[in-house]
């Protein structure tokens, strides 16, 4: 308990750092409603257009979100395995602390998404949007099963995790953070390459750079292991 919560402070301020900025970006990207005075921007203007998420904006934060909830369940599992190094104890404290903060703002921004969509869901000239379907974008996929996606482990490896003890909880999770993790910089990548949203090009360039900084770390705890 007492590691967990220092590991939690250690990376407070870049949490807290990350949240601030999602929030200014929001009053950046988040289309402003007309009123009585002020006339709506033409539906051809690029920043309109760029206002409202993509396929690409919208499908990265649907995605994103049960990615990083499995990262947590995967640190969740090793955190509660005993025997655990130290060091990777740590790793997984940090996973917890800033893919959870990102879960939460993830999901601020669908629900800010949804409430700017103007009355009757009417997003006529902006790509990828259905106004059938209240405006929300289409295109990607079955959501009710997300473990097809990029570096998801499997229900069996999770047991194996949450079954294991000592170096070997150690080596798994270590070994599965890794495929996770690389799966989530290919969806980090196509964001901000392809995004037009500025939160979501933001969150995306945070994945790639962190993510690949810690595919570092539990690489060389891997290469320590007895």
């Amino acid at each position: 308990m007492r590691s967990r919560a220092a590991g939690a402070g250690v990376v407070l301020a870049v949490t807290a750092g990350l949240a601030g900025l999602a929030v200014v970006t929001l009053g950046l990207t988040t289309p402003l409603r007309p009123t009585a005075t002020t006339a709506p921007v033409a539906a051809s203007d690029s920043v309109t257009v760029a206002a409202y998420p993509s396929i690409v904006d919208h499908c990265y934060i649907e995605g994103m979100i049960p990615h990083h909830e499995q990262a947590l369940e995967l640190s969740e599992l090793v955190l509660d395995a005993g025997g655990v190094r130290e060091r990777t104890r740590a790793l997984a404290e940090f996973i917890v602390v800033d893919q959870s903060t990102e879960i939460g703002t993830m999901r601020a921004w669908q629900d800010a998404w949804t409430r700017a969509i103007p009355a009757g869901g009417d997003t006529a000239g902006h790509a990828g949007h259905d106004a059938a379907a209240g405006g929300i974008p289409t295109g990607c996929g079955d959501h009710s099963d997300h473990s097809a996606m990029k570096g998801m482990a499997t229900p069996g490896q999770l047991a194996e995790l949450g079954a294991a003890e000592g170096a070997e909880a150690d080596r798994l999770f270590l070994e599965l953070m890794i495929v996770h993790h690389e799966g989530a910089l290919e969806m980090a990548t196509a964001a901000v390459t392809e995004g037009s949203n500025a939160f979501v090009r933001t969150s995306g360039k945070h994945v790639l750079v962190e993510q690949d900084r810690e595919i570092a770390a539990m690489t060389a705890l891997l290469a320590e292991a007895p």
